[in-house]
């Protein structure tokens, strides 16, 4: 999968949860700014994973506070 086609799954997983433009809210936390419990959390990082087809390891899903930092550790991580 190219960069290209795993930035726009992710879009999409985003949009599918309220957020329409991802790239406005990348430094927003999750949970702080946009809302986010745990449960909806874990959905969306469920969703980006399975539309990239990528299972990310219980120590990695923490770090991801930021719509920044999901973007950025499935473009760099999982290439």
């Amino acid at each position: 999968m190219t960069e290209y086609a795993k930035i726009k799954a992710m879009v999409k997983v985003f949009k599918n949860y309220g957020i329409s433009h991802p790239s406005k809210v990348m430094d927003s936390p999750f949970e702080a700014e946009l809302g986010f419990d745990k449960a909806y959390l874990e959905g969306l990082i469920f969703d980006v994973e399975e539309a990239l087809q990528v299972i990310l390891t219980e120590e990695e899903i923490p770090l991801l506070r930021h719509p920044k930092d999901l973007f950025g550790h499935m473009l760099e991580r999982h290439s």
